[in-house]
């Protein structure tokens, strides 16, 4: 089904509100906006004013009850077209990290976290995932647990939260952590211990901001967990409840990245379009030539595909009583099959638009070098393309952890 069949008129409307934001406050300072995070902040309160941050909790705390996944994945995708890092930043603010706790219903989690993301201020949240040491082997579903490296041990009423984790978006500047831990390696599934951590817990420590290639707009950082105590109720739901909503937030996370490999690759293809329609060769536009056509033709069919299977993916997510709860080996392969395609399709999109463009796709005049190195990272993250097919192949098949 086409994507203009698939929305209500009300995401249709949102779709165009999105649109016209994008083109007016980021399209114009895409560039200044890698130079001077101050930029990025003011993009977000404007955001926060429209009511996008407070949008998807729950309404008794203020936000606006939306558990759309279509509805957030046509922001992320529109807001990637602009500017990738400020759509990674909207989507973990805008509730995925406190999704599990909503769904756990948690209250006290929820009374604690969640009211500062519903006020009129930019308010930072964050997956605190992989571990410092093993890094892809806390995300990697073959090993069901075995290898975090982060350690929770309860102590009374509170939880004692022990390690170190690389490159969590929004480190140093978030409210509220979603930990990855284990309170036993030789529990597996079992000893997975969702923890949620507040920015100002004692023993909690940040390491300076990641210099990076692309998504220069979000912040990246270690985090150090040194005796970090917090109350016993911060945990998520409890031995085997939590590996469920640890593999909910991986099939989450995969398709959130897909929404943003989607855009980037729309906002590629969109320079390309447009500067083979003005650049002749001899007598004609460069598009007019059957080289060039036949790349575009490439580009947008792989434009197509993605995006059917990013909105595919998100109905599957937005009807659990048709297709099963988003922790399934089932759900999270289908994710993982979003999110492989996706990335690839952007990398290749974005490379063959530099093609098309030669020398000048070089430049920052034309913004399409920013879209290429934005694009590279959407492979690498959460476990890389590699880990993505161990998710992708457990939908397919059991196996046993030695």
């Amino acid at each position: 089904m086409y994507l203009k069949d698939l929305l209500t008129k009300e995401q249709h409307d949102i779709r165009q509100t999105i649109k016209k934001f994008v083109d007016k406050e980021i399209m114009p300072i895409r560039e200044k906006l890698e130079e001077d995070y101050s930029l990025v902040e003011s993009v977000h309160k404007k955001l926060v004013d429209m009511g996008i941050q407070r949008a998807g909790y729950p309404e008794e705390y203020g936000g606006g009850g939306s558990h759309s996944a279509t509805t957030l994945g046509i922001v992320c995708e529109e807001l990637a077209r602009g500017d990738a890092g400020i759509s990674l930043s909207t989507g973990i603010n805008g509730g995925i990290i406190l999704q599990p706790a909503m769904m756990a219903k948690n209250k006290a989690i929820l009374d604690k976290f969640v009211p500062a993301f519903c006020e009129n201020k930019v308010n930072y949240a964050c997956l605190s995932m992989t571990d410092s040491a093993g890094g892809a082997d806390s995300e990697n579903p073959l090993l069901k647990g075995k290898y975090i490296a982060t350690k929770a041990e309860l102590d009374g009423n509170e939880w004692v939260i022990n390690g170190n984790k690389s490159w969590p978006t929004h480190a140093g500047l978030a409210s509220v952590y979603l930990t990855v831990c284990t309170t036993d390696p030789k529990l597996a599934d079992d000893g997975i211990a969702i923890i949620y951590v507040p920015g100002d817990a004692k023993g909690l420590s940040f390491g300076k901001p990641e210099t990076k290639m692309g998504y220069r707009t979000s912040i990246n950082g270690s985090v150090f967990y040194d005796n970090v105590r917090v109350p016993k109720e911060f945990r998520l739901a409890g031995p085997g409840h939590d590996a469920h909503f640890y593999y909910a937030v991986m099939g989450g996370a995969q398709w959130h990245s897909s929404t943003m490999s989607l855009g980037i690759a729309q906002a590629a293809f969109d320079i390309a379009l447009a500067y083979t329609g003005e650049r002749m060769s001899g007598s004609r536009p460069v598009r007019e030539w059957s080289l060039a056509a036949g790349v575009l033709a490439d580009m947008a069919i792989r434009l197509e595909t993605t995006r059917a299977l990013v909105y595919n993916y998100a109905w599957m997510m937005d009807h659990p009583e048709q297709y099963g709860p988003p922790f399934t080996p089932e759900m999270v392969s289908r994710a993982g099959i979003v999110r492989i395609y996706a990335a690839d399709a952007a990398v290749w999109v974005a490379n063959k638009a530099m093609e098309l463009l030669g020398s000048n796709g070089l430049s920052p005049e034309y913004h399409l070098e920013k879209y290429l190195r934005d694009s590279k990272i959407t492979q690498l993250w959460l476990g890389g393309q590699q880990v993505s097919r161990y998710r992708v192949v457990r939908g397919y098949y059991d196996y046993t952890v030695g």
